[in-house]
C-alpha cells in the first residue's frame, strides 16, 4: 500500500489509555489509514526511535477567539503538541457581532483578557456579523482544529445592546439570544459558555453581561443544545476562582441533566485562602455523577504565577490608593510612586489587604529586571531584597520600578500553591488538564506549559498518573467531552492529528518576550523541548519547533467530526 507518511519506531501511546506499544503509523489522505509493521511504499518517513507517538493534544481552554485572525497557527500551543484549541471560553466572543457592536466586544475582551485593545483594534479586520459568519472567517486559514464555542455575553449584547449589562433579560430577548444560538450551532459551533463569576467586572465599570443572567435564562440556552443532541457547555461558576457555591452547583447539576450536555467548568485549584475547598469542589463533582449529571473540572496542572508590572497592571485594584495610582498617566504615576506619603497609604492598603488576595508582598518576587545593575535581583522575593537593602518590601518594589521607568516584572504566585494538592487534582477522574488561558493575559501570564509538565513533571517525576493516562486525558478523553469521535485516538479511520515527544525531556523552556502582536504589541511565550513533530490532519505542521509552512487545521463541531 502507498503511505503520504509513516512514522517508524516509536512507542505507540494510543489515546485509549492502554499500555503503549511498538508499531508503525501509516498516513494517507489526511488519515491513519494502517498501524502495525508496515512495509508500503511511502512519500516521506518520520523516524520516532527511543520517541513516544501519539494523538494531538487538546488545549480545553483557550483565548485565541482573536489572535487566530492574525496567527492560525495559536502559537505557542502549537509548539507543544496541541493540535486542537477550545475557543470561546467564560462567555467572551466576538461573535455574534455587528460592525457597530465591535468596539464595545473589542474592548470587553481587552478588558477581561488582558489582551491590550490596540492589538485587537490593529489585528482584526471584522467581517462578520453571525457566529457561522466568524466560524468561515477563521476557518479559511488555520494551522490548528478549532472548537468554538457560544460567548453568552457576546449573545446578550448582540440582542440587547448596552441594556445587556444594566439588567435581566425579557422573555423576547431570550428568545432572540436562542435563536442566535441555534445559528451558531448549525453552523458548526461546539458549544456555549458563560460566565456566571462574580469576581471579574467588565467594560466601563459595568457588569460583564452575562453576569445579569437570570437561572431561567442560563437554562434556556443550554437547552438549545438539546435540539442538536451535542455540545459542550463551558462554565465559570459563581462566586469565583476555584469555586461554586451550594446553589449555584445544584442548578448546574439541573442544566446537565435536563439537557444532557456535559458541563465543564474553569477550574479546580488551590487556594492559600481556602486551602481545603479543593476537596470539596472534587466531592461536588462526584455527587454531580451520582445525581446523574456530567461535570468535569480543568485541574490546572501548574502554580498560577501571574507577572506584573506598574506600567500597566490590574492586579492591584483591589486596593483603591493602588487603583488611583495605577491609572495616572505614566509620568504623574512615577512622581506619586516617589512620594512618601502617598507610599504610606500604599503600604498600607497592601500589608491590609486579605490574606490570599492578589499579590501579597510575601509572596511577590522580580521575574525580569531591565538593567544590568540590578540582575542579581531576579528569582528572589521582594521581602528577602528588602531586608538585604533595610527597606520595606513595598518600598524596595517602587524604588527598583521607578528606576527601571515602571518596566520590572514582578510576579507572584496567585494559587495552586501546594503540590500536593495540586497532584490530587490533576488525577481525578472528573478532572481535565489544564490551564493554560492561551491567548490571553499576555503581559503577565502563559500557561502553554501544562502538557510538559503534566508529562514530564507529574508523570515522570512524580507518578502521579501513567504516561498513557495522561495522554489520554489530553486526547480521546477531551475529544468525547466536547462530542468530536473522528480525532483523539491513534486508530485506522481517524484523522492524523500526531505529536512525536520524547517523554524525558518534553517540557515547557523559560518564559521570553516576544514584540509579535498587531502593531508590535508584546506578549509572553515558552516555546518546548522535547516535541519532535506535530502533524494537523496528516501534515506536520511544526517540527523542532518551527513551522512546515503546513495550513491544515480545521474548524472542528460534532457534525463533521464524526468518524
Amino acid at each position: 500500500m502507498a503511505y503520504d507518511l509513516v512514522i517508524r519506531n516509536g512507542t505507540v501511546i494510543d489515546g485509549s489509555g492502554r499500555p503503549g506499544y511498538a508499531a508503525d503509523i501509516g498516513v494517507q489522505g489526511g488519515k491513519i489509514v494502517a498501524v502495525g509493521k508496515l512495509n508500503g511504499t511511502r512519500g516521506r518517513t518520520l523516524d520516532a526511535e527511543g520517541l513516544v507517538v501519539s494523538p494531538g493534544f487538546f488545549d480545553m481552554h483557550t483565548h485565541y477567539d482573536v489572535q487566530l485572525a492574525w496567527d492560525p497557527l495559536a502559537t505557542p500551543s502549537c509548539w507543544h503538541g496541541v493540535t486542537t484549541v477550545l475557543t470561546g471560553n467564560c462567555g467572551y466572543t466576538v461573535a455574534p457581532g455587528r460592525t457597530s457592536d465591535s468596539e464595545y466586544l473589542m474592548r470587553l475582551m481587552a478588558h477581561v483578557e488582558g489582551i491590550p485593545y490596540e492589538v485587537i483594534r490593529h489585528g482584526l479586520d471584522w467581517q462578520w456579523e453571525t457566529f457561522g459568519d466568524y466560524l468561515r472567517h477563521i476557518g479559511r486559514s488555520l494551522g490548528v482544529n478549532v472548537a468554538a464555542q457560544v460567548g453568552h455575553s457576546a449573545l446578550r449584547y448582540y440582542v440587547m445592546g448596552s441594556e445587556s449589562y444594566e439588567r435581566a433579560a425579557t422573555d423576547d430577548e431570550l428568545t432572540d439570544m436562542k435563536e442566535a444560538l441555534r445559528e451558531g450551532m448549525a453552523a458548526g459551533a461546539i458549544g456555549f459558555s458563560s460566565l456566571q463569576s462574580t469576581h471579574q467586572t467588565g467594560v466601563y465599570g459595568k457588569p460583564v453581561p452575562s453576569q445579569l443572567a437570570t437561572p431561567e435564562e442560563l437554562m434556556g440556552l443550554c437547552e438549545v443544545l438539546s435540539e442538536f443532541g451535542h455540545g459542550i457547555i463551558g462554565m465559570n461558576p459563581k462566586p469565583g476562582p476555584g469555586h461554586i457555591s451550594p446553589e449555584f452547583g445544584d442548578l448546574l447539576i439541573t442544566i446537565s441533566r435536563n439537557t444532557g450536555m456535559p458541563i465543564l467548568w474553569n477550574s479546580v485549584m488551590h487556594r492559600w485562602d481556602k486551602p481545603e475547598l479543593w476537596r470539596a469542589m472534587l466531592r461536588y463533582m462526584d455527587r454531580a455523577e451520582a445525581e446523574g449529571a456530567q461535570i468535569y473540572a480543568i485541574a490546572k496542572c501548574q502554580r498560577l504565577d501571574i507577572e506584573f508590572n506598574l506600567r500597566s497592571t490590574a492586579m492591584l485594584d483591589r486596593l483603591p490608593a493602588w487603583k488611583d495610582v495605577m491609572a495616572r498617566p505614566h509620568d504623574e504615576k512615577k512622581v506619586l510612586l516617589a512620594d512618601d506619603e502617598t507610599r504610606a497609604r500604599l503600604r498600607q492598603q497592601w500589608a491590609d489587604a486579605p490574606s490570599g488576595v492578589g499579590p501579597q508582598p510575601d509572596r511577590v518576587q522580580v521575574e525580569r529586571s531591565r538593567l544590568p545593575d540590578f540582575a542579581h535581583a531576579q528569582g528572589k522575593r521582594i521581602t528577602e531584597l528588602g531586608s538585604q537593602a533595610g527597606k520595606d518590601p513595598v518600598d524596595y518594589l517602587l524604588d527598583l520600578a521607578l528606576a527601571e521607568d515602571l518596566g520590572t516584572q514582578f510576579s507572584f504566585t496567585a494559587m495552586n500553591g501546594d503540590p500536593e494538592a495540586v497532584g490530587e487534582m490533576i488525577k481525578d477522574p472528573h478532572c481535565l488538564p489544564g490551564v493554560s488561558d492561551a491567548g490571553a493575559h499576555l503581559d503577565h501570564e502563559c500557561g502553554v506549559d501544562f502538557t510538559g509538565l503534566l508529562l514530564g513533571h507529574w508523570v515522570g517525576e512524580k507518578g502521579v498518573m501513567t504516561l498513557e493516562e495522561a495522554v489520554r486525558r489530553l486526547t480521546s478523553m477531551s475529544a468525547g467531552l466536547l462530542g468530536i469521535t473522528d480525532r483523539g485516538l491513534l486508530q485506522e479511520g481517524k484523522a492524523a492529528d500526531i505529536v512525536i515527544f520524547d517523554p524525558s525531556t518534553i517540557r515547557a523552556l523559560p518564559k521570553e518576550v516576544a514584540s509579535d502582536l498587531p502593531g508590535g504589541g508584546q506578549r509572553i511565550i515558552q516555546r518546548a523541548e522535547g516535541v519532535k513533530s506535530v502533524m494537523v490532519n496528516g501534515q506536520v505542521l511544526i517540527e523542532d519547533g518551527k513551522h512546515t509552512g503546513a495550513l491544515t487545521g480545521k474548524v472542528l463541531s460534532p457534525t463533521n467530526g464524526r468518524s
